[in-house]
């Protein structure tokens, strides 16, 4: 598959952007910026470790022809997918994953912007002007790499320049970094805060050769740690960074030394997606511990008993209770249902999302806006005469990270199908009055559909 990554336009631009980054750099690798407060402080930024965080889903953009947001579990298996508008340089949560960011790719001669993107839907919600020195980087400010501080700043790098930049997202000013990548090196497309609380960087020397990875200090030094398979983007989840390549592939990174090394890190390549990869982020990637979260509860009508030839409604409701976009993604097994009922043709609908039945099994996806809600209906008729177990169970199980159910009976429905009593049978009188029943033998049989009754409610959320 053709890589409709920054490749092409970086053929263009390496011979000026090598040329500058030996000119703005120096013999030494390692530029001091007086860049103002924001620069200044960098170190207070990333000087405490941070608690390992629980899982979280990672995010990509691709880019050319065909540009997606894909939503990534840490298998590599897809989530979610939407539509974007434009190229993005690369993209970044916010430290508290409500606002999701991204920053045009290559830009213009001294223009660039800083957009907001809805994450379920890739539609942008507003823009900002980026001023300051990266707008001023020629021969375009090409940005590709953009990630959150802790701090709410946006730390950038540019394939035009080794220097490093902090974006203030509510005003769109630039500032220098009070580090750059060493001399011949340029940004390769991203930034980690780790769980240590050094920085992570990947650069590049060029198009083609894999990217050296940097750790940068909290005393603003940096030092090389290794390499890895051509990068443009990369993502945190519970301490583990997964780099996003240029061929497509979503590699884990199995060892992060703290030592100067230039030897190719261990990774494991998690999925070969074949795509055209332009940036990848995380709602971890400032060292902060957003996860996504949701909840699904169901519910049926009617809810505890049917009759032979009854339609039961079944809703399940799925919840986002977090800050950030989340994939609220659920399965329901119908085997214990379709063996006393019928699905209703058509039944299956879902107010958002995907929501389709392959075999016994339900499947629904989708990606709510924290506070959304999706609501999945379908409806089965009970079979006459009903063969099977006469008892319809099934569970709906969240599939994403994040997923619960509301309590621990929520997510489960039984109903049981109610038995034809001989009483109910032509030639059969009221209760206790049956052809032969003795005198006063009446209430024997009341009480037994008492017991009937009683054992079909206490059956019920077993």
């Amino acid at each position: 598959m053709v890589n409709y990554r920054r490749p092409v336009l970086r053929r263009v631009l390496t011979s000026a952007a090598i040329g500058l980054v030996l000119a703005v750099t120096g013999p030494a690798g390692l530029a001091q910026a007086s860049g103002g407060a924001a620069s200044a402080s960098t170190g207070t930024a990333a000087s405490k470790a941070r608690a390992v965080c629980p899982p979280t889903t990672l995010w990509a953009n691709t880019g050319g022809t065909a540009r997606n947001l894909i939503q990534y579990d840490t298998t590599g298996s897809t989530l979610s997918t939407a539509p974007l508008v434009r190229d993005y340089g690369d993209i970044a949560f916010s430290p508290n994953g409500s606002t999701l960011y991204g920053v045009d790719f290559p830009g213009a001669a001294g223009s660039t912007t800083l957009y907001t993107i809805n994450p379920v839907t890739g539609a942008e919600t507003a823009s900002t002007p980026i001023t300051g020195p990266l707008a001023a980087v020629t021969p375009t400010p090409a940005v590709n790499g953009l990630t959150a501080r802790a701090d709410g700043t946006l730390i950038a790098g540019s394939f035009s320049t080794s220097q490093i930049f902090l974006i203030d997202p509510a005003t769109g000013g630039s500032t220098l970094f009070p580090v750059s990548f060493p001399a011949g090196i340029v940004s390769a497309g991203d930034f980690i805060t780790l769980d240590d609380g050094d920085i992570l960087a990947f650069g590049t020397p060029d198009t083609t050769s894999p990217s050296p990875v940097f750790r940068i200090r909290p005393d603003n030094t940096i030092i090389q740690i290794g390499t890895v398979p051509q990068t443009f983007g990369a993502a945190k989840s519970a301490g583990q960074v997964y780099a996003f390549t240029s061929n497509g592939d979503i590699n884990q990174l199995n060892s992060l030394p703290t030592t100067a090394s230039t030897a190719a890190l261990p990774v494991t390549t998690v999925e070969a997606t074949g795509l055209g990869f332009y940036g990848a982020t995380s709602t971890q990637d400032a060292g902060t511990c957003v996860t996504p979260a949701y909840t699904i509860a169901k519910t049926a009508t009617p809810a505890r008993k049917a009759n032979e030839g009854d339609t039961i409604t079944y809703r399940v409701t799925v919840r986002n209770t977090g800050a950030t976009a989340a994939t609220g993604n659920f399965t329901d097994d119908l085997s214990d249902v379709l063996d006393d009922a019928t699905l209703v043709p058509g039944s299956v609908t879902s107010t958002t999302g995907t929501a389709s039945v392959t075999g016994d099994t339900l499947t629904w996806t989708g990606t709510l806006a924290p506070g959304a809600t999706a609501t999945v209906t379908y409806q089965v008729t009970v079979n006459t005469p009903d063969t099977g177990d006469r008892t319809l169970t099934n569970t709906a199980v969240p599939t994403a990270p994040g997923g619960t159910c509301t309590t621990s009976r929520a997510c489960t429905v039984t109903i049981r199908v109610e038995k034809t009593k001989d009483c109910d049978k032509p030639g059969h009188g009221k209760p206790g009055h049956h052809p032969g029943d003795k005198p006063g033998h009446g209430h024997d049989h009341d009480h037994g559909d008492a017991d009937y009754n009683h054992d079909s409610e206490e059956g019920v959320g077993k």
